[in-house]
């Protein structure tokens, strides 16, 4: 009688599984950021002088400083976790030999 152990997922399936949620993140920043620029063009239009758009496109830096920060934040977590996991996957094969 032999005893199973149970099968980690092969070191394909988690690259696959970690650059999928890389580009999920990607894509939901992408469009965070076109909502931005969306938001950024409706306070541009209803700008009734330069000093108004000025103002309130000033005021919108630090909300969009602190998107930039998360996303960074968020992806460079992703692609460390990524590495994490090959490198975990890459130690497992030379074992496995």
């Amino acid at each position: 009688m032999t005893s199973h152990r149970p099968r980690q997922a092969a070191p394909i399936d988690r690259l696959l599984d970690g650059l999928a949620l890389i580009a999920l993140h990607e894509a939901d920043a992408l469009n965070a950021h076109l909502n931005a620029a969306g938001e950024r063009l409706r306070l541009a239009w209803q700008a009734r002088s330069a000093r108004e758009l000025l103002r309130d496109q000033v005021d919108l830096l630090p909300e969009s400083r602190n998107r930039l920060r998360r996303d960074h934040a968020v992806r460079r977590q992703l692609w460390q976790g990524l590495a994490r996991d090959l490198r975990g996957g890459a130690r497992r094969l030379r074992r496995a030999r």
